[in-house]
């Protein structure tokens, strides 16, 4: 029986997807665990970015098959996409070994990739004769474009590391074994920034793709910047020539 598995790194969440005897295959328990999980770490007002893993070797291998006809199937990799992309705090995927159908939507639904070498990335649903989300068919349009995203769905053709960098599928690429280090060391150095500047951009950048972004929600966050603490630490840090200590949280 898999499962959905939280740690803490001082203010960084780790979720693992825990089922390394079928490559962290996911379970409908498994897909129905990660919004109760996200939502947990969304209201942690410790948590100030989350990392995504798979336990092992693996990241994820997608749904497993014994699971597919379970009730609610369907619907419950969508609610658990929709969790991560959803999620105010950064979101970063690390990336070992196979990371294939159900786990890139997971995967394309974080914000930003960091990939081993040992990578790989596959859309399968044409050899199972399914058809793959449409809200995860669009991030990775988003990402990619539509001529690699077609080329994955239409042929389930796997990606190595080298070329999902290539392509734009992820972020960065690093030595066999380092994917969590490095997410680790990445969302620490963002835990330095500030917070303000951190959800104004991730909520601006995510509207303007799915362009629906309204003028209030960008004024809004141009006059919390105004008015905040962190613009004040940010000048004095910068003419005392000291990293800045950022207060700002969100009420």
């Amino acid at each position: 029986m898999g499962t959905v598995d939280v740690s803490r790194h001082g203010s960084i969440a780790v979720v693992t997807l825990n089922q390394p005897g079928k490559r962290n295959a996911m379970t409908d328990d498994m897909w129905r665990a990660v919004p109760t999980v996200m939502a947990d770490l969304d209201r942690d007002v410790d948590v100030t970015a989350i990392v995504l893993t798979g336990a092992g070797e693996s990241f994820c291998a997608g749904s497993d098959i014994s699971s597919l006809d379970e009730l609610g199937h369907a619907e419950s990799p969508v609610n658990a996409e929709l969790a991560i992309a959803r999620s105010p705090k950064p979101v970063v995927a690390a990336i070992e070994g196979p990371c294939f159908g159900g786990g890139l939507e997971l995967a394309v639904a974080c914000d930003l990739r960091i990939a081993s070498e040992s990578a790989t990335f596959s859309v399968p649903p044409a050899r199972l004769g399914i058809v793959y989300p449409v809200s995860a068919t669009q991030r990775m349009i988003d990402l990619m474009g539509p001529a690699v995203t077609k080329e994955m769905l239409l042929t389930a053709v796997q990606l190595d590391a080298a070329r999902a960098l290539r392509v734009g599928l992820v972020n960065r690429v690093v030595d066999h074994g380092n994917a969590l280090p490095i997410a680790l060391q990445l969302t620490e150095h963002m835990s330095g920034l500030s917070q303000l500047t951190i959800r104004a951009s991730k909520e601006i950048v995510d509207g303007l793709v799915a362009r629906d972004l309204s003028a209030e929600t960008a004024i809004a966050w141009v006059s919390r910047a105004a008015t905040g603490p962190d613009l004040a630490e940010g000048k004095r840090a910068f003419t005392e020539r000291r990293a800045p200590v950022f207060s700002w949280r969100p009420a």
